[in-house]
């Protein structure tokens, strides 16, 4: 194999997206506004060294909520790869042991994004509904990802159920 074709990027045979509802960003503008209150509020009696950490603090948040604005999912010709912005999960295409539907409930998981639910499966979730659910040899615990198609993920994969 030559270096230019490792280099190359990877044909995508499968990829979904999917983003947090409109609440999650009526989240990130009431942050915004409560540190524009706080700020002002802060400014104006003064005390600039507040408005300096409430600012940090607000950003912190801020960039982690867009982190996980969006939710991927994707097959590749050698990989799997599912996560929010820089959380990704990437495991070798061969090393997915079973692929099943699977429906995701807010109360086995009680949220939304990275979580560990009541079943000992980590989901990574944008909403309730349809999921995909994928073990992978060598690693303990299954992963749920929120998909439209269940079914025709484990098709693509080759373990259709």
């Amino acid at each position: 194999m030559d270096e230019t074709s490792a280099l190359e990027p990877q044909a995508t045979t499968y990829r979904e997206t999917h983003t947090m509802g409109p609440v999650f960003g009526l989240l990130m503008l009431a942050l915004l506004a409560l540190y524009v209150v706080v700020t002002v509020g802060a400014i104006s009696k003064h005390k600039g060294s507040i408005a300096i950490w409430i600012g940090i603090i607000a950003f912190v948040i801020l960039v982690v909520m867009v982190n996980f604005w969006r939710l991927v999912f994707e097959i590749t010709p050698t990989e799997v790869v599912f996560g929010f912005g820089l959380v990704k999960k990437r495991f070798p295409r061969q090393s997915v042991k079973s692929c099943e539907a699977y429906e995701i409930k807010f109360s086995n998981y009680y949220g939304y994004g990275i979580r560990i639910g009541m079943d000992k499966t980590v989901a990574y979730n944008t909403r309730g509904g349809s999921g995909v659910k994928l073990a992978f040899v060598g690693v303990q615990r299954a992963y749920v990802i929120s998909v439209d198609e269940p079914a025709y993920v484990c098709k693509v994969l080759g373990l259709e159920e």
